[in-house]
């Protein structure tokens, strides 16, 4: 892998930027044909969105009705409405970086552009662009590991394909997820540049700007989603496991992990202080893990520099020390308490999945959501199938035939009526032009290297069935093919001369210091030599820039090759390997080689590493939680595009297209166009008929009557008749956990006073329930009947009290509205009640 060039990176960003224009269309085109839009009013457009969603629209049309954008700034700062009474700072306490960054440039747009611009409208556009970022940046990390334009392709490709199976952006454009794994994306792709860029150049630059543009990716992160915090702490552990086993410099690895671990607290700082001191900022893996990094690379450097270059560190050998995993843990451990309390919800869920155990009613609740369900084997199946099964399967047929030729090839040499006189008479041609071309004479024979070069020559002859002719054929070729090669191996050299004359005298004395010290070491083998060896050799190098200039440089460079009796090469990276070989000769080459890796040895660079790793931990994730699958299916799509990379083929670039082509027309057909009718043309589904229930209460109740209900439903009805409401779906808050478990009471077996009693704590006014939960019936494992019977098992004699309310008469409680959905629950002080219980009431009546 060559080093990423700016313009490449820029000729690759315009092809993306046609993917990206042409997937904001899909997606846009496909949500309106799912839902109509264009053709809904105001409320049947913000009925559309449910549970959290329909939150964060919310404090966007707040920030979107003012007369500026700092008017509705101000204003969610002290916000009494969705926790009533509560007073909740939104800046603080939600992640609203997207509604700010949208509701400001909207203003931007009526104020300048275009006054009739709908806020919706201009929201939803805002998250297809997201998406079609996420799919840009997919195309040139693909390009980037499979180093071909065509692995881009094939990861979008695969992308489109299976998006009815996963990353549903059309069906909750305002998930969090929507807006922060952009910039994760970024974040990640950025990372392995600057990996690929240390490979190449052995030495760690442009350090200011990889912490400015790492820490503002992490940042937008963290203020958009709050599981953003989970992957970049796998993503560090990740890179510095992966860090640890590579072969770098020491003071390059220190330097990059130093930068790392620093833009990773820098993006905290930069959350903390955007978002108003938010704390849950302050109780995460990734700070803790962040900060030990940091602190143990600066303990190194300063112990390293104190010690000098001369005595050896055992710290320095083993990255992923003890004393890390330690520091790390005193650090996650001291946050211990508030990490408790803020993440519970999350712990107690992995609990439900990967052990099975009871666990509280809101865990259990949120565990029987459908985005929270286990994905299905089948759709399972279906991108193991097209993401893995196929390319192996077709790379494999592809080696099968190769075997299978070369076999063929073999039997029929064997059979062939070549005699041993035409073979004799051809070695001897090879011979005499091969003495005549190196112009050495009979005598010289005895030499090593002359004579693996000579068999090189008798194995190319064999290979032609010992036609000469032929066998003059293939070696034009050889030395048509050949001086590209030079030219890099010659670069290399050229640049390695310039490095080294780089050095001060003062290095130079500490290396051979180093060298003399490190002579009698036995660790070391035969790699350090005596420091006076370093001059001629560099001289050596120096001459041998020359090279080009002499007539019999093409047929001299496989020569300068075969030094181990390696085959000779044809493609560049085997000049590059070349070269390293040789670099191992000089003194200290080791901290000062800027030589390109080879290309097979890539697949186990560190950028491919930490790919494939957090794949693997991204399909554990995914594996356990539905609504996490996207990020294990967007990353495979970035990894399946190196199964068919020139990496695996070298210089058999018939083959590379031949299974590439074979493998995408397989993905794109099936079941590519079948995923992409679904979507068009989707199952539609009975409506819950919400929009009725919505009219009556902006018709029929007061503006400040105060609801509960259905974390679903609870915050569309506070989007759309602007009540004040005591519970959303933010369920991983402690506080908002505590008040959902008291509202879904209704739907448990105790008694009236009971239950009266703890709405009325939360001063609940309207109650709406969800009439399919209220059968009295215990369906399945998800019922909410169930759930309660799991936590009150003592109740279960009682009936259940929702399904006694809609058919009796319950002192307190007073149906006021019902449909084949929902029910509104009117509640009365007991001495209210009594009143009332003479006259009509007007909500009846309706």
């Amino acid at each position: 892998m060559r080093e990423p060039n700016l313009y490449v990176i820029l000729s690759h960003a315009l092809i993306g930027s046609g993917f990206f224009f042409l997937y904001v269309q899909h997606v846009r085109v496909i949500f309106e044909t799912r839902t109509n839009i264009q053709q809904l009013n105001q409320l049947e457009r913000e009925a559309l969105l449910r549970r959290e969603d329909a939150l964060y629209y919310a404090f966007y049309k707040r920030l979107a009705d003012g007369p500026d954008f700092w008017h509705g700034y101000e204003q969610l700062k002290n916000v009494t409405d969705i926790e009533y009474p509560h007073s909740v700072n939104v800046l603080q306490r939600f992640y609203v970086l997207p509604e700010l960054v949208t509701a400001y440039f909207y203003h931007v747009v009526r104020a300048g552009f275009n006054p009739m611009v709908q806020p919706m409208q201009f929201y939803l556009e805002f998250v297809w662009l997201m998406g079609g970022v996420t799919l840009l940046v997919l195309y040139l990390y693909g390009t980037l590991l499979s180093e071909n334009v065509f692995g881009g392709i094939y990861g979008v490709i695969s992308y489109v394909m299976f998006h009815s199976f996963v990353a549903k952006i059309y069906e909750r454009p305002l998930a969090r997820e929507n807006f922060a794994f952009p910039f994760i994306f970024l974040q990640m792709f950025y990372l392995c540049i600057c990996i690929g860029r240390i490979i190449h150049r052995q030495r760690h630059t442009s350090r200011v700007f990889m912490i400015f543009a790492m820490s503002l990716f992490t940042a937008c992160a963290l203020l958009s989603w709050q599981f953003s915090t989970f992957i970049f702490t796998t993503q560090i552990l990740i890179v510095m496991t992966s860090w640890n086993v590579s072969a770098l410099p020491t003071g390059v690895a220190n330097a990059f992990a130093l930068d790392y671990s620093l833009s990773h607290l820098v993006g905290h700082a930069l959350a903390f202080v955007m978002s108003h001191g938010n704390s849950q900022l302050l109780c995460t893996w990734q700070l803790s893990v962040s900060l030990s990094v940091f602190l143990i690379t600066l303990v190194r450097q300063v112990r390293s520099r104190r010690l000098g270059h001369t005595t050896h560190d055992p710290l320095q050998g083993d990255y992923f020390s003890l004393k890390f995993i330690l520091l790390a843990l005193v650090f996650a451990s001291s946050m211990q308490g508030k990490l408790l309390e803020l993440h519970t919800h999350y712990c107690d869920l992995w609990a439900h999945w990967a052990l099975q155990v009871k666990v509280g009613f809101v865990a259990n609740l949120s565990a029987c959501n459908p985005l929270y369900a286990r994905i299905a084997w089948s759709e399972l199946w279906q991108l193991v199938k097209t993401l893995i099964v196929k390319p192996y399967c077709m790379y494999g047929v592809v080696m099968l035939a190769m075997f299978f030729r070369r076999w063929r090839k073999s039997g029929a040499a064997a059979a062939s009526s070549v005699s041993e006189e035409q073979r004799e008479r051809a070695r001897n041609y090879v011979l005499e032009d091969f003495l005549e071309e190196h112009r050495v004479s009979m005598g010289d024979m005895s030499n090593r290297q002359t004579e693996l070069q000579l068999q090189k020559c008798f194995r190319l002859l064999k290979s032609c069935d010992y036609d000469y002719e032929r066998y003059k054929r293939a070696q034009a070729r050889l030395c048509q093919e050949q001086p590209p090669a030079r030219d890099d191996f010659m670069q290399d050299i050229r640049r390695l001369r310039a490095q080294i004359h780089r050095n001060s005298d003062k290095q130079r004395k500490e290396r051979a210091q180093e060298t003399k010290e490190a002579a009698g070491d036995p660790l070391f083998g035969d790699e350090k030599q005596p420091p006076e060896e370093e001059e001629p050799i560099s001289q050596e190098a120096e001459s041998s820039t020359d090279a080009p200039e002499n007539p019999d440089a093409p047929s001299k460079s496989p020569e300068e090759e075969q030094d181990k009796g390696e085959p000779t090469s044809t493609n560049p990276s085997s000049s590059s390997s070349a070269s390293m070989r040789r670099q191992k000769r000089v003194p200290g080459s080791r901290r000062s080689s800027s030589v390109v890796p080879t290309v097979s040895g890539q697949i186990f660079n560190l950028h491919c590493m930490y790919s494939f790793l957090q794949m693997l931990v991204f399909t554990v994730i995914g594996l356990a939680v539905r609504k996490l699958f996207f990020l294990s299916f967007t990353q495979g799509c970035v990894i399946a595009p190196t199964v068919c990379s020139k990496v695996w083929y070298h210089r058999q670039r018939n083959i590379f297209w031949s299974v590439s082509l074979a493998v995408f027309l397989l993905s794109m057909f099936d079941p590519g166009m079948v995923n992409i009718r679904e979507e068009y043309l989707p199952t539609r589904h009975n409506a819950d008929d919400l929009d009725s229930m919505l009219e009556w209460i902006k018709l029929n109740t007061e503006r400040d009557a105060v609801f509960a209900g259905p974390v679903e439903i609870i915050g569309t009805v506070h989007l759309t008749t602007k009540r004040p409401i005591v519970n959303h779906a933010h369920l991983e808050m402690r506080q908002m956990a505590d008040r959902t478990e008291h509202v879904y009471s209704v739907y448990s077996r105790q008694q009236s006073s009971d239950i009266y009693n703890q709405c009325a704590q939360l001063k609940i006014q309207y109650l709406i329930i969800s009439l399919d939960e209220c059968t009295n019936e215990v369906r399945d494992d998800c019922d909410l009947l169930a759930i309660w019977d799991d936590k009150q098992p003592a109740y279960r004699r009682y009936p259940q009290f929702c399904h006694e309310l809609l058919h009796k008469n319950v002192p307190s409680f007073l149906k006021v509205y019902a449909n084949e959905n929902y029910g509104i629950i009117k509640m009365f002080s007991q001495s209210v009640q009594i009143n009332l219980k003479h006259n009509k009431m007007p909500e009846m009546a309706i």
